[in-house]
C-alpha cells in the first residue's frame, strides 16, 4: 500500500513537472486574485510577477462565495483577471489542485478543471499594448452548474473583483428586497445580476480606463447598465 502510494504521488508529481513545462502561467479570476484572502494564504510571499489579463469565457458566482469560469471555444465574453508567476512554479501547482479539488489522474472526480487556455495580458511597460500568452486556468465544469441555474449568479461583466465589491449604501434593503423578488421569480433562469446593484461605478470607470476592458471587450458597447444578456444565449 506504501509503495502504490509512493508510486503515485511520484506519477503525480512528473505529471505538473510536465505541465509547468508547457507554462508557467497561472490565470485567476477569484479569491487567488491579489489581496483577497487565498492569495495572502497561499500565494503573497511566492509571486514573481502579477498582470491584469484577460481570457474568454462566462463567469458565474457560486453558491460556495467563489466564481467559476465556464469555457466555450466559441465564447465572445471576456473574464477579467490576473496572470501570474511563481518561485517554484510546481509545487504552487501541486497547492492550487489540492486548494481547487482537481486531480490530474482523475478528471471526473476533480471540482475544478485545470485547463491550458490562452489569455490576453498586458506587456510590462507597454500601457495599451497586449500579447497572447499560454496559462494553466482553473474551469467550473458546465455540467456542475444547477438545474436552470438556480443557485448562481451570471456575472455579465466577466468581473468577479467589481462584483464582489459592492459599494456602501444607506438602503442595504433596497438590494436585499431585489434579491427576494429575484428568487420568487416564476421564470429566474433567465434573470441575472443587474450590475448597476452590486457594483462601484467610480472602480468601474477607473477600471476600464487603465485596464484592456475598452480595448479587447467585444461587448464594451452593451457594458454596464445597458448590458442585459440572457442566459438562454448559454443553452
Amino acid at each position: 500500500m506504501v509503495l502504490k502510494r509512493n508510486g503515485q504521488r511520484k506519477a503525480l508529481a512528473e505529471m505538473r513537472k510536465a505541465a509547468v513545462a508547457e507554462t508557467s502561467y497561472f490565470f485567476f479570476y477569484g479569491s487567488l486574485m491579489a489581496r483577497y484572502r487565498n492569495f495572502n494564504r497561499f500565494l503573497k510571499r511566492k509571486t514573481l510577477s502579477i498582470r491584469t489579463a484577460y481570457c474568454q469565457g462566462f463567469l458565474y458566482h457560486l453558491p460556495i462565495g467563489f466564481p467559476g469560469l465556464i469555457q466555450f471555444e466559441d465564447c465572445q465574453d471576456l473574464v477579467a483577471g490576473e496572470l501570474m508567476t511563481f518561485k517554484r512554479p510546481e509545487k504552487i501547482m501541486k497547492v492550487l489542485d489540492q486548494l481547487e479539488g482537481f486531480y490530474p489522474d482523475n478528471p471526473r472526480k476533480s471540482v475544478y478543471t485545470r485547463i491550458k487556455l490562452p489569455v490576453i495580458v498586458e506587456k510590462p511597460n507597454c500601457p495599451n499594448e497586449f500579447e497572447e500568452e499560454e496559462a494553466w486556468v482553473y474551469t467550473y465544469p458546465w455540467e456542475h452548474l444547477t438545474p436552470e441555474h438556480q443557485k448562481e449568479f451570471f456575472i455579465s461583466c466577466g468581473n468577479w473583483k467589481l462584483f464582489c465589491e459592492q459599494p456602501r449604501t444607506k438602503k442595504p434593503r433596497r438590494i436585499r428586497s431585489l434579491f427576494n423578488r429575484i428568487r420568487r421569480s416564476s421564470n429566474h433562469q433567465h434573470v441575472h445580476i443587474v450590475p448597476a446593484f452590486c457594483m462601484d461605478e467610480e472602480k468601474h470607470e477607473l477600471w476600464r480606463s487603465s485596464l484592456a476592458c475598452s480595448y479587447l471587450c467585444k461587448n464594451r458597447n452593451l457594458c454596464r447598465a445597458n448590458r442585459r444578456k440572457r442566459l438562454d444565449n448559454l443553452q
